[in-house]
């Protein structure tokens, strides 16, 4: 399991001092990637080494606790590789490890040329599941 931590400033924050939650999106998306790069396939590598995108076709966030400007927040990230897909769950935590909010990305796997489905090159498969 990967962990990322983010801490909350000021300007992620309304004017109440409670996270906007688009930041805490992408908070989640930035955990994916740094996760993503840490195995040795970052996103922005991907089209040229391998020939293919993993665009995200499908999100899905759940909110449990507000976080606030000044919070300290470690996301988790656990990778399910599929045949054509990537699915990243992610899971938002404060300092106590209470939960704060999750989240799930579904990336599917297309060719660089035409953006048809293909499957998950075994190069990136095997990073990604290097566990």
């Amino acid at each position: 399991m990967f962990e990322y931590e983010w801490k909350c400033a000021w300007g992620d924050a309304d004017p109440h001092g409670i996270a906007y939650y688009p930041n805490l999106i992408d908070a989640m998306h930035r955990a994916g990637e740094e996760f993503m790069d840490d195995r040795g396939v970052a996103y922005w590598d991907i089209p040229e080494e391998y020939g293919v995108h993993m665009p995200i076709v499908s999100m899905d966030t759940d909110f449990k606790r507000p976080v606030e400007a000044g919070d300290v927040v470690t996301i988790t990230v656990e990778p399910d590789v599929g045949g054509k897909s990537l699915a990243m769950k992610l899971t938002a935590t404060d300092e106590d490890g209470n939960e704060l909010f999750s989240g799930d990305e579904q990336h599917v796997c297309v060719s660089k040329p035409d953006n048809k489905p293909v499957e998950v090159p075994d190069e990136i498969r095997a990073a990604l599941e290097d566990e």
